[in-house]
This record gives C-alpha cells, sequence and structure tokens, in this order.
C-alpha cells in the first residue's frame, strides 16, 4: 500500500491528480445507525470517543478504548524542485505529500464502565497528524493490552518523524493515577534492523506505524503495517522479529506494498490481515502465520480494508472491513464498513453493513463481539461530523459466542 500506514492515509496519495472526489448521500446524523443481518443486533456502548482504535477489556471487565486524539495536520505545498539531485532522507523525514507531520499531546485511553459510564485513562499522549494535502490522518494511541493488572499501550503518534523526538513510538505502560512511560523505543528497533521495506520509497516511516498489539505466549506481539513486520516484545524489552510478512507474502501473491493491518491469535497461531493493494484494486486477504513465524499462510481472500480479526468458541472467523466497497478511502462510501463471517469455503457472510470506516474489533468475556466506529476521517468535510463522533459497538450473532483471547 503506498501509504505512511497511518491506517489508509497514504491511500490518498492516489487522489493528489483527481480533480474532485465523488458526493456520497449521508445521512442527516453521522455515523449513521448501521443496518444488521437477520439474527443479529447491536447497541452502542459507548460515543464521543476521538478516531478510537484499539479495544481491550482489563479487570473487572470493564472496556478500555485507545484514542488517536484529535491533532490537525496542516496543509503543506509541495517543496521546490531540486534538479540534478537525487533525493536524500534524514532518519526523522517523511516525504512530502505525506509529511511533514503536525505534532501533538491529544491521544487519549478511555475506560467503559460496565454501567456504560466513560472515565478518563490517561490522556496527552504523543499524538500527530500527517499531511492535510493527503487527509491529515492521525496517529496516537494505536492498541491497547493487559499484562495481569497492568496496562500497556502502542504509541504510533511519537518519534522524531512524528515531530516527537523526545517521545518515542512504541511500547507505553500507563499507571494508575494517568501517567505513563515508554518501556520500549520500537522506532529505534527499526531503525537499527533491516527488512523488505526500502527506505527509498515514498511512504516510508522511519518511526514505523505500530497498529496492533497483543498478550499472547508470554509476551507482547505486535505488527508494523508500514515495514511488514510482526514483533514479539518480552518483559525484559527484549525485541524480536518473528516473521517479515511483507516478504512473505510477495513469494505468495507477488510483488506489491501490502500493508498488514489487523492481528488476533487463535489457538496455536497468530492471524494477519492486509488492507489489499491500493495500486490494484484493493482486495486483502488473512493470512495464518506459525507462532515462531516459520510458516506463513493465506487462508482467506477477497476481502477489502481489513482492520480488525475475531473468532468464536467454534472456531469460525470474523472481519472487520473498514469499507467493502472495493475502492479505497476517501474515494469510498464513507459507510461501507462492515462485520462479516470467513465461512469454511471462503465465502463471505456480511453481519453488520453501514458501518463508518470502522477500526478495531475485539471479542469479549460476554461472548459478544465489540468494536470501534467512526475511528477515523469521520470528521472529513461533507460528512457533518464533529471530532467526537467516535463509537464502540457490541454487537451479538445468534448462534455465535465470541472467543476472549484470555
Amino acid at each position: 500500500m503506498k501509504s505512511p500506514r497511518s491506517l489508509i492515509s497514504a491511500v490518498r496519495l492516489l487522489t493528489l491528480s483527481i480533480p474532485a472526489l465523488p458526493a456520497f448521500a449521508l445521512a442527516e446524523e453521522f455515523p449513521p445507525a448501521p443496518a444488521p443481518a437477520d439474527g443479529v443486533a447491536f447497541e452502542v456502548v459507548a460515543n464521543g470517543l476521538h478516531d478510537p482504535r484499539g479495544l481491550a477489556f482489563g479487570p473487572g471487565n470493564e472496556l478500555y478504548v485507545a484514542e488517536a486524539g484529535t491533532t490537525v495536520g496542516v496543509l503543506v505545498p509541495p517543496p521546490p524542485p531540486a534538479p540534478n539531485e537525487p533525493p536524500t532522507r534524514t532518519r526523522c523525514e517523511v516525504y512530502w505529500p505525506v509529511g511533514p507531520k503536525t505534532p501533538g499531546f491529544d491521544a487519549r485511553i478511555t475506560r467503559i464502565a460496565r454501567d456504560g459510564t466513560a472515565h478518563a485513562v490517561a490522556d496527552n499522549l504523543p499524538s500527530a497528524a500527517a499531511n492535510r494535502l493527503i487527509g491529515g490522518d492521525r496517529l496516537g494511541v494505536a492498541a491497547l493490552a493487559f499484562r495481569g493488572q497492568r496496562l500497556y499501550a502502542m504509541v504510533n503518534g511519537g518519534g522524531c518523524s512524528q515531530g516527537h523526538p523526545s517521545e518515542p513510538n512504541g511500547l507505553y505502560e500507563v499507571f494508575a493515577d494517568g501517567s505513563f512511560a515508554p518501556r520500549v523505543d520500537l522506532g529505534a528497533v527499526l531503525r537499527s534492523t533491516t527488512d523488505s521495506k526500502p527506505p527509498t520509497d515514498g511512504d516510508f516511516e522511519p518511526d514505523g506505524v505500530w497498529f496492533n498489539l497483543i498478550r499472547a505466549f508470554g509476551g507482547f506481539y505486535a505488527t508494523e503495517p508500514n515495514h511488514g513486520l510482526l514483533m514479539r516484545i518480552d518483559d525484559d524489552a527484549t525485541v524480536t522479529r518473528v516473521a517479515d510478512l511483507l516478504a512473505a507474502v510477495r513469494e505468495q501473491d507477488g510483488d506489491g506494498d501490502y500493508t498488514y493491518s489487523a492481528l488476533v491469535r487463535h489457538r496455536d497461531h497468530f492471524y494477519v490481515a492486509t488492507l489489499g493493494r491500493i495500486d490494484l484494486d484493493f482486495v486483502g486477504a488473512i493470512y495464518r502465520v506459525a507462532r515462531d513465524g516459520s510458516s506463513v499462510e493465506r487462508v482467506a481472500g477477497g476481502l477489502h480494508g481489513v482492520l480488525g480479526l475475531a473468532f468464536d468458541r467454534s472456531g469460525r472467523m470474523y472481519a472487520l472491513e473498514t469499507t467493502a466497497s472495493g475502492v479505497a478511502p476517501p474515494l469510498s462510501d464513507p459507510t461501507a464498513g462492515r462485520l462479516v463471517r470467513v465461512e469454511q469455503d471462503g465465502s463471505l457472510t456480511p453481519l453488520l453493513t453501514g458501518l463508518a470506516f470502522p477500526t478495531s474489533l475485539v471479542a469479549g468475556r460476554d461472548g459478544a463481539f465489540y468494536l470501534s466506529n467512526c475511528g477515523y476521517h469521520c470528521d472529513d468535510p461533507g460528512t457533518g461530523a464533529s471530532l467526537e463522533a467516535g463509537q464502540v459497538l457490541r454487537v451479538t450473532i445468534d448462534g455465535a459466542q465470541a472467543e476472549a483471547a484470555d
């Protein structure tokens, strides 16, 4: 995907030469209520969120929500040409038009109590926004995971390439009093290793855009979509590469720029998904990865922009498509997101349609599925929505009990 991997933001690189974007008929209120299939029900359990991303259940079965924040990107015109000089990149540079990034400190974490009330857990975490020319996509807190009673956050709005030389991208510990501290500088890890992502690529992110975080097999696991890596983070801060996903998938599906956008553990394997190749048809796939990274096997295809994966207790897989239109945002209908079940024969059964740029899916301990809705671009001109349009939905499916990771 020719993008900075701030979700779909690089998708907008393809629209720079397009004089006008299509107009869609939007509901008076945005996001509109999605449409459930027969046997499916949903309820909104949280409102007023700032670009909600990853979800995690913590002590007391309360839901924690990662939010990217409200930083607004600056409109940066193209730099003057430098004829006869090859492009060079500093350690902190993100090429125009993705960069330069606008830094902020408004990412946050919110706890949703069992009675539905929202409580601030931590605020003022590092955030950033891309060049407004390509949509100003936000980065901040991307994902959450617990180690026992201790909360950890994956921050992708930090690092010098996001305008934060003193606040790294990586794993942060969040304390009961709302304070936080970086535990592993994952940007430094990327800069000290080599992988299949050439630093000359126009969308190369020196600090990475870490998007997922799960606790499994006695450690943390995370994907870095821009470089195409699955990494393990041990409790002593040791970081180990599990798989070079970009290289493995290119061997199976051909050369291209793939973005690894979802991660879940099911039994003894990991499952990862790709958004789809934006330079082709925005059709992605799901891959099963051995625990030690020794194999990466394609298990499903024909999906669009998958940002979440989950399983039920019968072993059936569910995928959250941020847009099912087959066209990358912003050319896609902003209410084309959907939750689908991936059947054994590879077919897709739509369960909940009409979602607005959803970003995360998690299985609850109560047997329901939870998803973040309106996770990015919901404050774009034309939607009529505000920076606080983000939601969390609880979804129940007849005959299916979500399989929680723990």
